[in-house]
């Protein structure tokens, strides 16, 4: 229900920054007025309504859990997620200034209220807008019990679909602030190759461009405060002589590439674009915040929120930033951002952009609006999916993915932190969140190399995130090539590998997030809501529909094996791909896992769609097609979600394929039906293969379509059964007897 009071009378509908749709579906309802008290009633919910101000005194909500009232505790918030994760330890310390985690749109006390009271506006065109004047409220009460998957799907709604990303981004990132020079990257992209190590995206933090490290030496801050150089869209030719080349030579490689942006003090005069830029802008708009012609008179200019005049007569003076005026806006991204994206830069990394708030639209979180802009640019202009890497913003900030959670300490208290963290936030859609694996930075006085193990454990778990990045600071301490690490290597890379091997089910449920609201991680109260176990256990979440994940967050024992205690729930049995043994649904378990064991668990008798075991990265077409089959009797399916992975018209041009398993004493039957749909580059044929667990003998007979076929190679408590080339067009049926 929204519930909408102002002083004035004047009802406002214009979009606001989380709720931006409101054209639905009106439930039957029923109205009626009795001595002044307006009662509304639907099949779910009753709302009575004395008139005036919202307050306990004359508003509530009656539902299935009870009443709601204006000005309750929210005790019983999910909670959603925050803006960083800078400097967080654990659930020691969240971070540097966050205290808790923002609050979500579901509850255990079953009623949530979206306050978009004070939050700005959409204009038609869309722009930012101030809401009017005077005294307002504007609500959102969801109140769907403990229905909590409904009320999320509802969310989206109203406040935007999870756009799915490319299907890039899903795999392997590398990350490091560092002072590379373009030989240095490439050098390292080779490395990747030498080594088998599959990826897809290579960032390049902020020492792209000049930093003017030695100018802040001599000069201190700039004129909004802000560190010289931090900000930058110069290439440093020092490192990068030849960054069309540079960039080239990545994309030959296969490597998609992001460059880091700190947008705080708007464009400098020894900027590169600063000419084009101040010309661009000054062709827009008269209503800018500078000199004339920017070029700074007797006595300085005092720039907005600055406390006191910068600047020498007859020098040129910077342009602050100003994204929330469309004018600059549009300069900026026509004079600065385009021209370095034709050159190769695939997408942005918006690191920590500058104050908290817009100097020139009061309250206007600048965090937001730099993402819903950025993402608009590449919504409009670009030719593929848009994407960004940036921070949370607040409430609708699902609608502008990639999440970059921030600098985190290398810490086995993070580690055990993070799987709760990364799934609460699909409390609010945000369900892509990126981490820095392994930790970004470490405390001062605790300088060390980085464990090897608990690398090794970050890289783990980080196959079970949304994005999967390495990254860490300017620290020699703080390596994050896995081949620098012989004894552990085998180990890390058989993480990122069973990342790609994991593809094709991440991508399916990435697509399940954009249809139903639904995130990849998933807390497990969402399908458990009545288990007190689902909320207290949450170092687990359910990583798509059947897999649980969780991470090793100690170090091991004497024995060379950690503890994981874990809960399995209740509505079957579990295999544990690691110890190759089940569990019981209900039960909970302390369990010991030795380095070369990562803990994954798929609920008992299902099957989930694989990638080829040879795939590199994601961008190129795979016309492979495996099935983890885990033990189990009964039937099983999985709908396959495929497209082209790059093009914005995915809501037309995709395809389904069904897969059906049925195990029968000693039959297992698994049919591939035929492709449903059509895209661009759809490969006409499948490579097939099984992989039985739990299997150590290979199966008495093997049939495809009705004839003996199929090559078994036995593995570590496996059996893998190859098949000959099919038609994706057509369904086939295989018949494995044991």
């Amino acid at each position: 229900i929204r519930m909408e009071w102002a002083e004035d009378g004047v009802f406002e509908d214009r979009a606001s920054l989380a709720i931006v749709n409101r054209n639905l579906p009106v439930p039957k309802f029923t109205e009626s007025v009795k001595d002044g008290v307006l009662s509304l009633k639907t099949g779910k919910v009753s709302l009575s309504y004395k008139g005036g101000r919202f307050a306990q005194e004359n508003l509530s909500v009656e539902f299935g859990m009870g009443t709601w009232r204006p000005g309750m505790e929210a005790s019983g918030n999910l909670k959603g997620t925050t803006r960083t994760l800078d400097g967080c330890k654990g659930f020691e310390r969240l971070s540097f200034r966050e205290k808790e985690l923002e609050d979500g749109v579901i509850s255990r006390d079953g009623w949530a209220v979206v306050d978009e009271s004070e939050r700005h506006l959409f204009t038609e065109d869309g722009w930012v807008a101030e809401r009017p004047s005077g005294d307002r409220i504007d609500w959102y009460l969801f109140a769907y019990g403990h229905d909590y998957t409904d009320a999320l799907g509802d969310f989206v709604k109203v406040a935007g679909h999870i756009p799915l990303p490319p299907k890039w981004t899903l795999g392997y990132w590398w990350s490091r602030y560092w002072i590379f020079t373009d030989d240095e990257i490439l050098d390292l992209g080779r490395e990747m190759k030498k080594h088998g190590v599959p990826m897809d995206v290579m960032v390049v933090d902020m020492d792209w461009h000049y930093t003017y490290k030695d100018m802040h030496e001599r000069l201190g801050p700039d004129d909004f405060g802000q560190r010289r150089g931090w900000t930058g869209y110069t290439w440093n030719r020092d490192l990068f002589p030849d960054p069309e080349a540079f960039l080239g030579e990545l994309h030959k490689m296969g490597y998609k590439t992001s460059l880091n942006l700190h947008p705080a003090s708007g464009i400098r005069p020894y900027e590169e674009c600063y000419p084009s830029f101040v010309a661009d802008y000054l062709s827009r708009t008269n209503d800018y915040d500078g000199p004339k012609d920017y070029i700074f008179g007797e006595g300085g200019y005092l720039y907005a929120g600055n406390e006191k005049p910068v600047g020498k007569a007859g020098y040129r003076a910077s342009v602050p930033y100003r994204m929330s005026q469309k004018e600059w806006a549009d300069a900026y991204f026509n004079s600065v951002i385009r021209p370095l994206e034709r050159q190769g830069v695939d997408f942005w990394w918006l690191d920590w952009q500058q104050w908290v708030e817009s100097r020139y639209v009061k309250g206007l979180s600048n965090t937001f609006w730099i993402n819903y802009v950025f993402y608009r640019d590449k919504e409009i202009n670009g030719t593929e999916r848009p994407l960004i890497y940036h921070r949370w913003g607040g409430l609708g900030g699902h609608r502008y993915q990639l999440g970059f959670s921030g600098d985190t300490n290398d810490e086995w208290s993070v580690l055990k932190f993070l799987p709760y963290f990364t799934a609460t936030a699909s409390n609010v859609g945000y369900g892509y969140w990126g981490h820095d694996i392994g930790g970004h930075m470490q405390d001062r006085g605790r300088k060390r190399p980085t464990e090897p193990e608990m690398y090794t454990r970050w890289l783990q778990f980080g196959v079970f995130t949304p994005i999967f990045k390495t990254h860490s600071s300017k620290s020699t301490n703080l390596e994050r090539k896995i081949w620098a690490y012989p004894d552990h290597f085998d180990y890390m890379l058989e993480a990122i590998r069973l990342r790609y091997t994991l593809s094709p089910y991440i991508y399916t449920m990435a697509r399940e997030a954009y249809d139903t609201g639904i995130c990849i991680c998933r807390p497990l109260y969402y399908a458990y809501p009545e288990k007190d176990e689902a909320y207290r256990f949450n170092e687990e979440y359910l990583f798509g529909d059947r897999i649980l994940a969780t991470a090793i967050a100690e170090p091991a024992g004497i024995d060379g094996k950690s503890s994981r205690e874990v809960w399995f729930p209740s509505d079957g049995d579990w295999w544990d791909m690691a110890l190759q043994t089940m569990h019981k649904g209900g039960s909970l378990k302390t369990l010991r896992y030795s380095i070369e064991q990562n803990p994954w668990y798929v609920k008992a008798g299902n099957i989930i769609p694989l990638a080829s075991r040879s795939i590199m990265n994601l961008q190129e077409p795979s016309d492979t097609l495996g099935i983890l089959v885990v033990p189990g009797a009964g039937k099983s399916s999985f709908r396959l979600y495929e497209d082209d992975g790059v093009s914005k018209d995915y809501d037309s041009a995709y395809a389904f394929t069904l897969i059906e398993k049925n195990r029968s004493g000693s039959k297992l039957t698994l049919t591939v039906h035929k492709r449903e749909g059509f895209y661009e580059n759809a490969s006409p044929e499948r490579n097939l293969y099984v992989v039985l667990e739990g299997v150590k003998t290979a199966p008495r007979k093997v049939l495809l379509n009705g004839k003996a076929a199929g090559k078994c190679t036995k593995g570590s408590g496996n059996i893998t059964v190859s098949f000959p080339t099919v038609k994706a067009g057509e369904k086939n049926r295989i018949e494995i007897s044991f």
